[in-house]
């Protein structure tokens, strides 16, 4: 949230705003005008939103899928025992700014009374080229070289990809004529130049996720030229834009995006199935 954030604040300097990043409700007072706030279920973002409406200032609010069903239940009874004050925040809120049309139906089913929402397209922030035109050959290296980029949580579905990835080591892939042999990386920190080394020795990228707002990891790799695997736990980027429970923008990115429909409400068994025939995909 906090890349996305200062995204956000270079976009509105470049176009003359006065725009700042701040972590203290202080900095609202007389004279600010708009006031966003990235994430939900923190006292101190309820503290913002009273403060900004004090001051009479307009309130967005950026939730990064917070209202996602599946983040709803995890740890559940905690935002059930604080919901009051993230609802009322809700209804204060001028605008409610999603990243796709399913986490506005997220924001909807949660706090129906909400003013108004919008989507905004976080992919402007990136390089994509909008590349619909399917590719037939990737080069791969030999072991492949898979990375998992990101913190371990239990929503981000990491034991899945490890599991798919025991179960394809060292045996022969049913789209292969050869035994293959895959390197896994899982990173969780990486920054600057080590990441950069990180990046160019990647194949592919997977984010096997069971709950994701947009997934800017994905972007950062599809701008880099690197082939993705992810699930319907990352909506934003559906290549199916007709399917009414995604409604992405339609684009595989040439080929290199794949994205496993039926991972998020399946069975660990069927996750760990789609996972493997996407990666046997990649090694044919």
């Amino acid at each position: 949230m906090a890349n996305t954030a200062k995204q956000f604040v270079a976009e509105e300097l470049a176009r003359g705003d006065d725009s700042r990043l701040t972590n203290d409700p202080a900095d609202i007072r007389e004279g600010v005008n708009v006031v966003m706030i990235h994430g939900a279920w923190l006292p101190v973002l309820w503290k913002v939103a009273k403060r900004a409406k004090a001051f009479g200032a307009k309130l967005l609010i950026r939730p990064a899928g917070s209202y996602d069903p599946v983040r709803l239940a995890y740890h559940g009874w905690k935002k059930r025992l604080v919901a009051p004050f993230e609802h009322r925040m809700l209804r204060r809120a001028d605008l409610l700014l999603a990243t796709c049309e399913a986490e506005a139906e997220w924001i909807k089913a949660y706090e129906p009374k909400v003013k108004a929402i919008e989507i905004t397209d976080l992919k402007r922030f990136f390089n994509l080229k909008n590349d619909k035109i399917g590719q037939t050959h990737f080069t791969i290296s030999r072991p492949l070289h898979l990375l998992y980029l990101g913190r371990r949580h239990p929503l981000k579905g990491v034991e899945y990809l490890e599991a798919a990835v025991r179960q394809i080591q060292d045996t022969t892939c049913s789209t292969c004529s050869t035994r293959f042999k895959i390197d896994l990386r899982i990173v969780s920190n990486a920054f600057g130049e080590e990441k950069e080394k990180i990046w160019d020795w990647c194949d592919v990228l997977v984010l096997p996720t069971l709950s994701e707002n947009f997934g800017r990891v994905i972007a950062e790799a599809l701008e880099r030229g690197k082939r993705v695997i992810t699930t319907d736990g990352a909506p934003a980027w559906s290549p199916s834009a007709s399917a009414a429970e995604d409604k992405g923008d339609g684009n595989d990115y040439g080929g290199r995006l794949i994205y496993l429909k039926g991972y998020r409400d399946g069975s660990p068994e069927t996750r760990v199935e789609l996972l493997k025939n996407a990666i046997e995909r990649i090694c044919g």
